[in-house]
């Protein structure tokens, strides 16, 4: 947020409201493709990753803890990949509301739709631009959820509660947001400008760098830790309440 400060009414500073009924709506189906793709692997992958890469169950073999990390990892990624195709539109229109150039929602789309028709909503490297942020994203927030129901939840002799599972959830969602700031501040310039960096997300990130040093990979961390972290808080409470009750 501090590098708009300079030429910028105080008032922009209540931007990251802008988009919120647009983001809802997308994430919605979203979210829901994400998760059912990453509980139907994980079942299925890890299962036959025991059978085949297990202790003692040939001449490669690995832990049952790697091969869970494995297992999550590849999980995440799969589902995230799938996922990714249906929230790059309502990604793109959020980021046009959040930095001001449209007053609301239905005006953004009416006017990137006559611009560029749907192309505005798929813009040149969409889709792998949000893989960038993504992927790393949900492999290092279920590795660490997963990780601590695993060690502090499941092997407590303390009943499940949901404020552990909202505890584990705020975590996950600060640590993989934290460590994919990087990746968040490449994606959300290469949406906005794309017709400065040609699409190119190395462009992108040298002159990040150049323009800021590391600290420019930083910017809006603490906006999106106080999205990322009650959010993902909330999320996994209901997951984890909504799953056991259809066990």
């Amino acid at each position: 947020m501090s590098y708009i400060l300079p030429c910028a009414n105080i008032s922009i500073l209540f931007r990251w409201k802008a988009g919120l009924g647009i983001a809802a709506a997308g994430a919605m189906p979203s979210v829901g493709l994400y998760f059912g793709i990453y509980s139907y692997s994980k079942r299925t992958i890890i299962p036959r990753l025991q059978q085949s890469l297990g202790p003692n169950r040939g001449r490669y073999t690995i832990s049952d803890s790697a091969v869970t990390t494995i297992g999550i990892a590849t999980s995440a990624a799969f589902g995230n990949t799938i996922a990714s195709f249906s929230r790059v539109p309502y990604e793109v229109v959020k980021q046009q509301l959040q930095t001001g150039q449209y007053p609301n929602t239905k005006t953004a789309i009416t006017a990137m739709f006559r611009s560029k028709g749907v192309r505005a909503f798929f813009p040149l490297g969409g889709v792998s631009i949000q893989m960038v942020r993504d992927i790393p994203y949900a492999i290092i927030t279920l590795l660490t959820y997963e990780a601590i129901q695993e060690k502090w939840i499941q092997r407590s002799s303390l009943q499940q509660k949901g404020w552990k599972d909202m505890a584990s959830g705020a975590i996950a969602g600060g640590v993989g947001s934290y460590l994919t700031n990087p990746m968040d501040v490449v994606k959300t310039r290469l949406q906005t400008q794309p017709e400065l960096y040609g699409g190119s997300m190395l462009a992108c990130a040298r002159d990040t760098f150049i323009e800021g040093g590391p600290a420019a990979f930083l910017r809006g961390c603490v906006p999106r830790l106080l999205h990322k972290v009650p959010a993902n808080s909330l999320f996994f409470c209901f997951y984890e309440a909504f799953k056991r009750m259809m066990e």
